[in-house]
C-alpha cells in the first residue's frame, strides 16, 4: 500500500507558524483556557519572584491565613481542587513551617489548618506582589468585563464539573 504522505519535500522549509492550520483546534476553548492560564501562570511568577508559591499553593494557604482552623475538605471544597492535591501541599506547608495542623476535638478524623506567623507573612507578601498581577490581568480582560468573565468561568465550571450522581 502506498504511503499517501511525501517522505521527502522538494521544499526543505517548514511552514510559517502564521500559516499553521490548526483546524478545529481553533474553536477548542479548552486549549485558549490552557494557553491564557500558562499566559497568567508566567506572569504570576515573574510579578512574585523567587518565593512565590505555586498559585494552587498560594490559593490554599491564602484559605488557611484567612479562615484559621479551617479543614482540609473545606479547603477542597473552597478550591475546588483534588483532596489529595490539597493534602500534599498541607503537608508541604507544615514540613516548611508555614502551618500547624491540630485534630478537631469534635471529629477526631478532621484536621484543622492554621497558619503559623511564618505563613501569615509569606502570604501578606505574595498577596502584596499579586495586586500587580491582579492589575495586568485586569488590562488584558478590561476591568469593566472581569466580572463577567469570572461569571462566565464559574459557569463554564459548574456546568462541566462531574457529579457521582451524573
Amino acid at each position: 500500500m502506498p504511503n499517501p504522505i511525501p517522505l521527502t519535500y522538494d521544499d526543505d522549509e517548514p511552514p510559517a507558524l502564521e500559516a499553521l492550520d490548526h483546524g478545529p483546534l481553533q474553536d477548542f476553548v479548552g486549549m485558549h483556557l490552557r494557553v491564557a492560564y500558562e499566559a497568567a501562570y508566567q506572569d504570576f511568577r515573574r510579578r512574585l519572584g523567587d518565593e512565590a508559591l505555586r498559585p494552587g499553593y498560594f490559593t490554599i494557604l491564602t484559605l488557611i491565613v484567612r479562615n484559621p482552623r479551617i479543614t482540609q475538605t473545606q479547603i477542597a471544597a473552597a478550591s475546588r481542587r483534588d483532596k489529595s492535591n490539597v493534602t500534599n501541599a498541607v503537608y508541604w506547608m507544615e514540613r516548611e513551617g508555614l502551618i500547624t495542623r491540630h485534630l478537631s476535638r469534635r471529629d477526631r478524623r478532621s484536621h484543622m489548618c492554621v497558619a503559623t506567623p511564618a505563613g501569615n507573612a509569606l502570604q501578606a507578601r505574595m498577596e502584596a506582589r499579586a495586586m500587580a498581577h491582579l492589575q495586568a490581568l485586569d488590562q488584558a480582560i478590561g476591568p469593566m468585563r472581569r466580572a463577567d468573565f469570572i461569571a462566565t468561568l464559574k459557569e463554564m465550571a459548574e456546568a462541566l464539573e462531574w457529579r457521582e450522581d451524573q
